[in-house]
């Protein structure tokens, strides 16, 4: 026999052995590291409320970010109302420059890209969510927005500011 071979046997041999011993431990491990039924069903309830919580943390995080968004958002939109309602008066102006007009529009279009909305004004039911009552005439029990003197808003269905109204009882 050369020697090659002779190493290439020895090889074989020695790779039988730590092979046979490998396998002797991985058994001998395996059956070290059981866990009884009852201890798996625990580690797997713990395991799962873990997961619910971390579900319900990213949830709430992610709903105080929103939260956290819509608020900056109303506060920059409420200091913008005071100029929104000088472009109006300026606008029921005779001889208005079309600059005003040209700003009104685009302060316009600013709050229609947050989604801004007016509050319901003239002929809608009063409500007392979205309506501040300055005077009230009538004795009936409907009472409905005669006039408006100065406009609310809501964004997202969140309330900027009341609309300042006269009510009509019907």
């Amino acid at each position: 026999m050369s020697k090659d071979e002779n190493n290439n046997s020895d090889n074989l041999e020695t790779s039988e052995e730590t092979s046979e011993e490998t396998s002797e431990e991985t058994s001998e491990e395996t059956s070290d590291h059981t866990v009884p039924l009852e201890q798996y069903e625990k580690m797997k309830d713990d395991y799962l409320r873990l997961a619910a919580d971390f579900d319900n943390f990213k949830k709430r995080a992610e709903k105080e970010k929103m939260m956290s968004t819509v608020t900056s958002l109303s506060m920059i939109i409420s200091s913008l109302l005071p100029l929104i309602d000088n472009f109006e008066i300026a606008m029921s102006q005779e001889d208005t420059p079309g600059e005003i007009s040209a700003l009104y529009k685009m302060a316009q279009a600013f709050f229609d890209t947050f989604n801004v909305k007016e509050v319901p004004g003239e002929g809608s039911l009063f409500d007392p969510a979205f309506h501040e009552a300055v005077e009230k005439s009538g004795e009936g029990e409907k009472e409905v927005v005669g006039e408006v003197l100065r406009k609310g808003y809501e964004i997202d269905g969140r309330l900027l500011r009341p609309a300042m109204v006269k009510v009509h009882s019907e």
